[in-house]
């Protein structure tokens, strides 16, 4: 059978129910089907065609991964490929407010999407402030570890993002192509009290996951 790809038109339905060897009623249903999950889009006049299934995030509020994906109804799952400590660099003790050489928990990540992996989480905490953060805690949600088992309320999240291309090691975490282009986004959580509570740096595979953002603009 032949493979179509992202924005490839489909052949009528007469050459493929043909093709498959099945009635164009059930051919229909099987179309129909891919339309409702996404797959393919139908124009009248213009014919079928492969789409790209993002999973998709509007940010109006900031949401973990794991409450984005059990808002769309999806399976979040992450795979801790480190956890460790580490002295700050000058970099994390800048994004942490710490002092340089202070302990810190070093943990990286890879997130999954219905098994689909979408993300690389390089992430770090203080480990003065979070003694007890453990690898169970990576393994589920970070921001339920700090809400919920530390109290600690989020307020919300600076984040800086930048398109970039992957190093081979991202390239095949997330299946992707050394050429394609990826999303590189710095963030720093912080608490009701403007302090930092952790310091990420995330990698995502846009053709699988994509970010909305609504911005208000603020009038005087």
């Amino acid at each position: 059978s032949p493979v179509y790809n992202i924005g490839d038109l489909l052949p009528s339905e007469k050459e493929l129910a043909e093709l498959y060897h099945v009635s164009r009623n059930t051919l229909r249903k099987a179309l129909k089907h891919l339309e409702d999950i996404g797959l393919i889009e139908r124009k009248h006049g213009s014919g079928t065609w492969i789409r790209n299934k993002h999973f998709q995030s509007s940010l109006t509020h900031l949401d973990s991964f794991t409450e984005i994906a059990l808002n769309e109804g999806k399976k979040p799952t992450s795979q801790l490929l480190k956890f460790e400590l580490q002295a700050a660099s000058e970099e994390i003790a800048n994004g942490l407010q710490l002092q340089n050489g202070d302990p810190v928990h070093y943990a990286k990540r890879l997130r999954f999407i219905d098994n689909i992996a979408v993300q690389l989480e390089e992430t770090w905490l203080s480990a003065t402030r979070f003694p007890d953060l453990t690898i169970s805690h990576m393994r589920k949600s970070k921001f339920s570890y700090i809400e919920n088992d530390c109290g600690v309320k989020i307020d919300g999240c600076y984040e800086s993002i930048m398109p970039t291309k992957p190093s081979p090691e991202l390239a095949h975490l997330l299946l992707v192509s050394p050429n394609d282009p990826i999303i590189k986004m710095y963030t720093q959580a912080i608490d009701d009290n403007h302090q930092p509570i952790d310091y990420s740096i995330l990698y995502t595979n846009t053709f699988e996951f994509q970010v909305k953002y609504y911005i208000p603009r603020h009038r005087n």
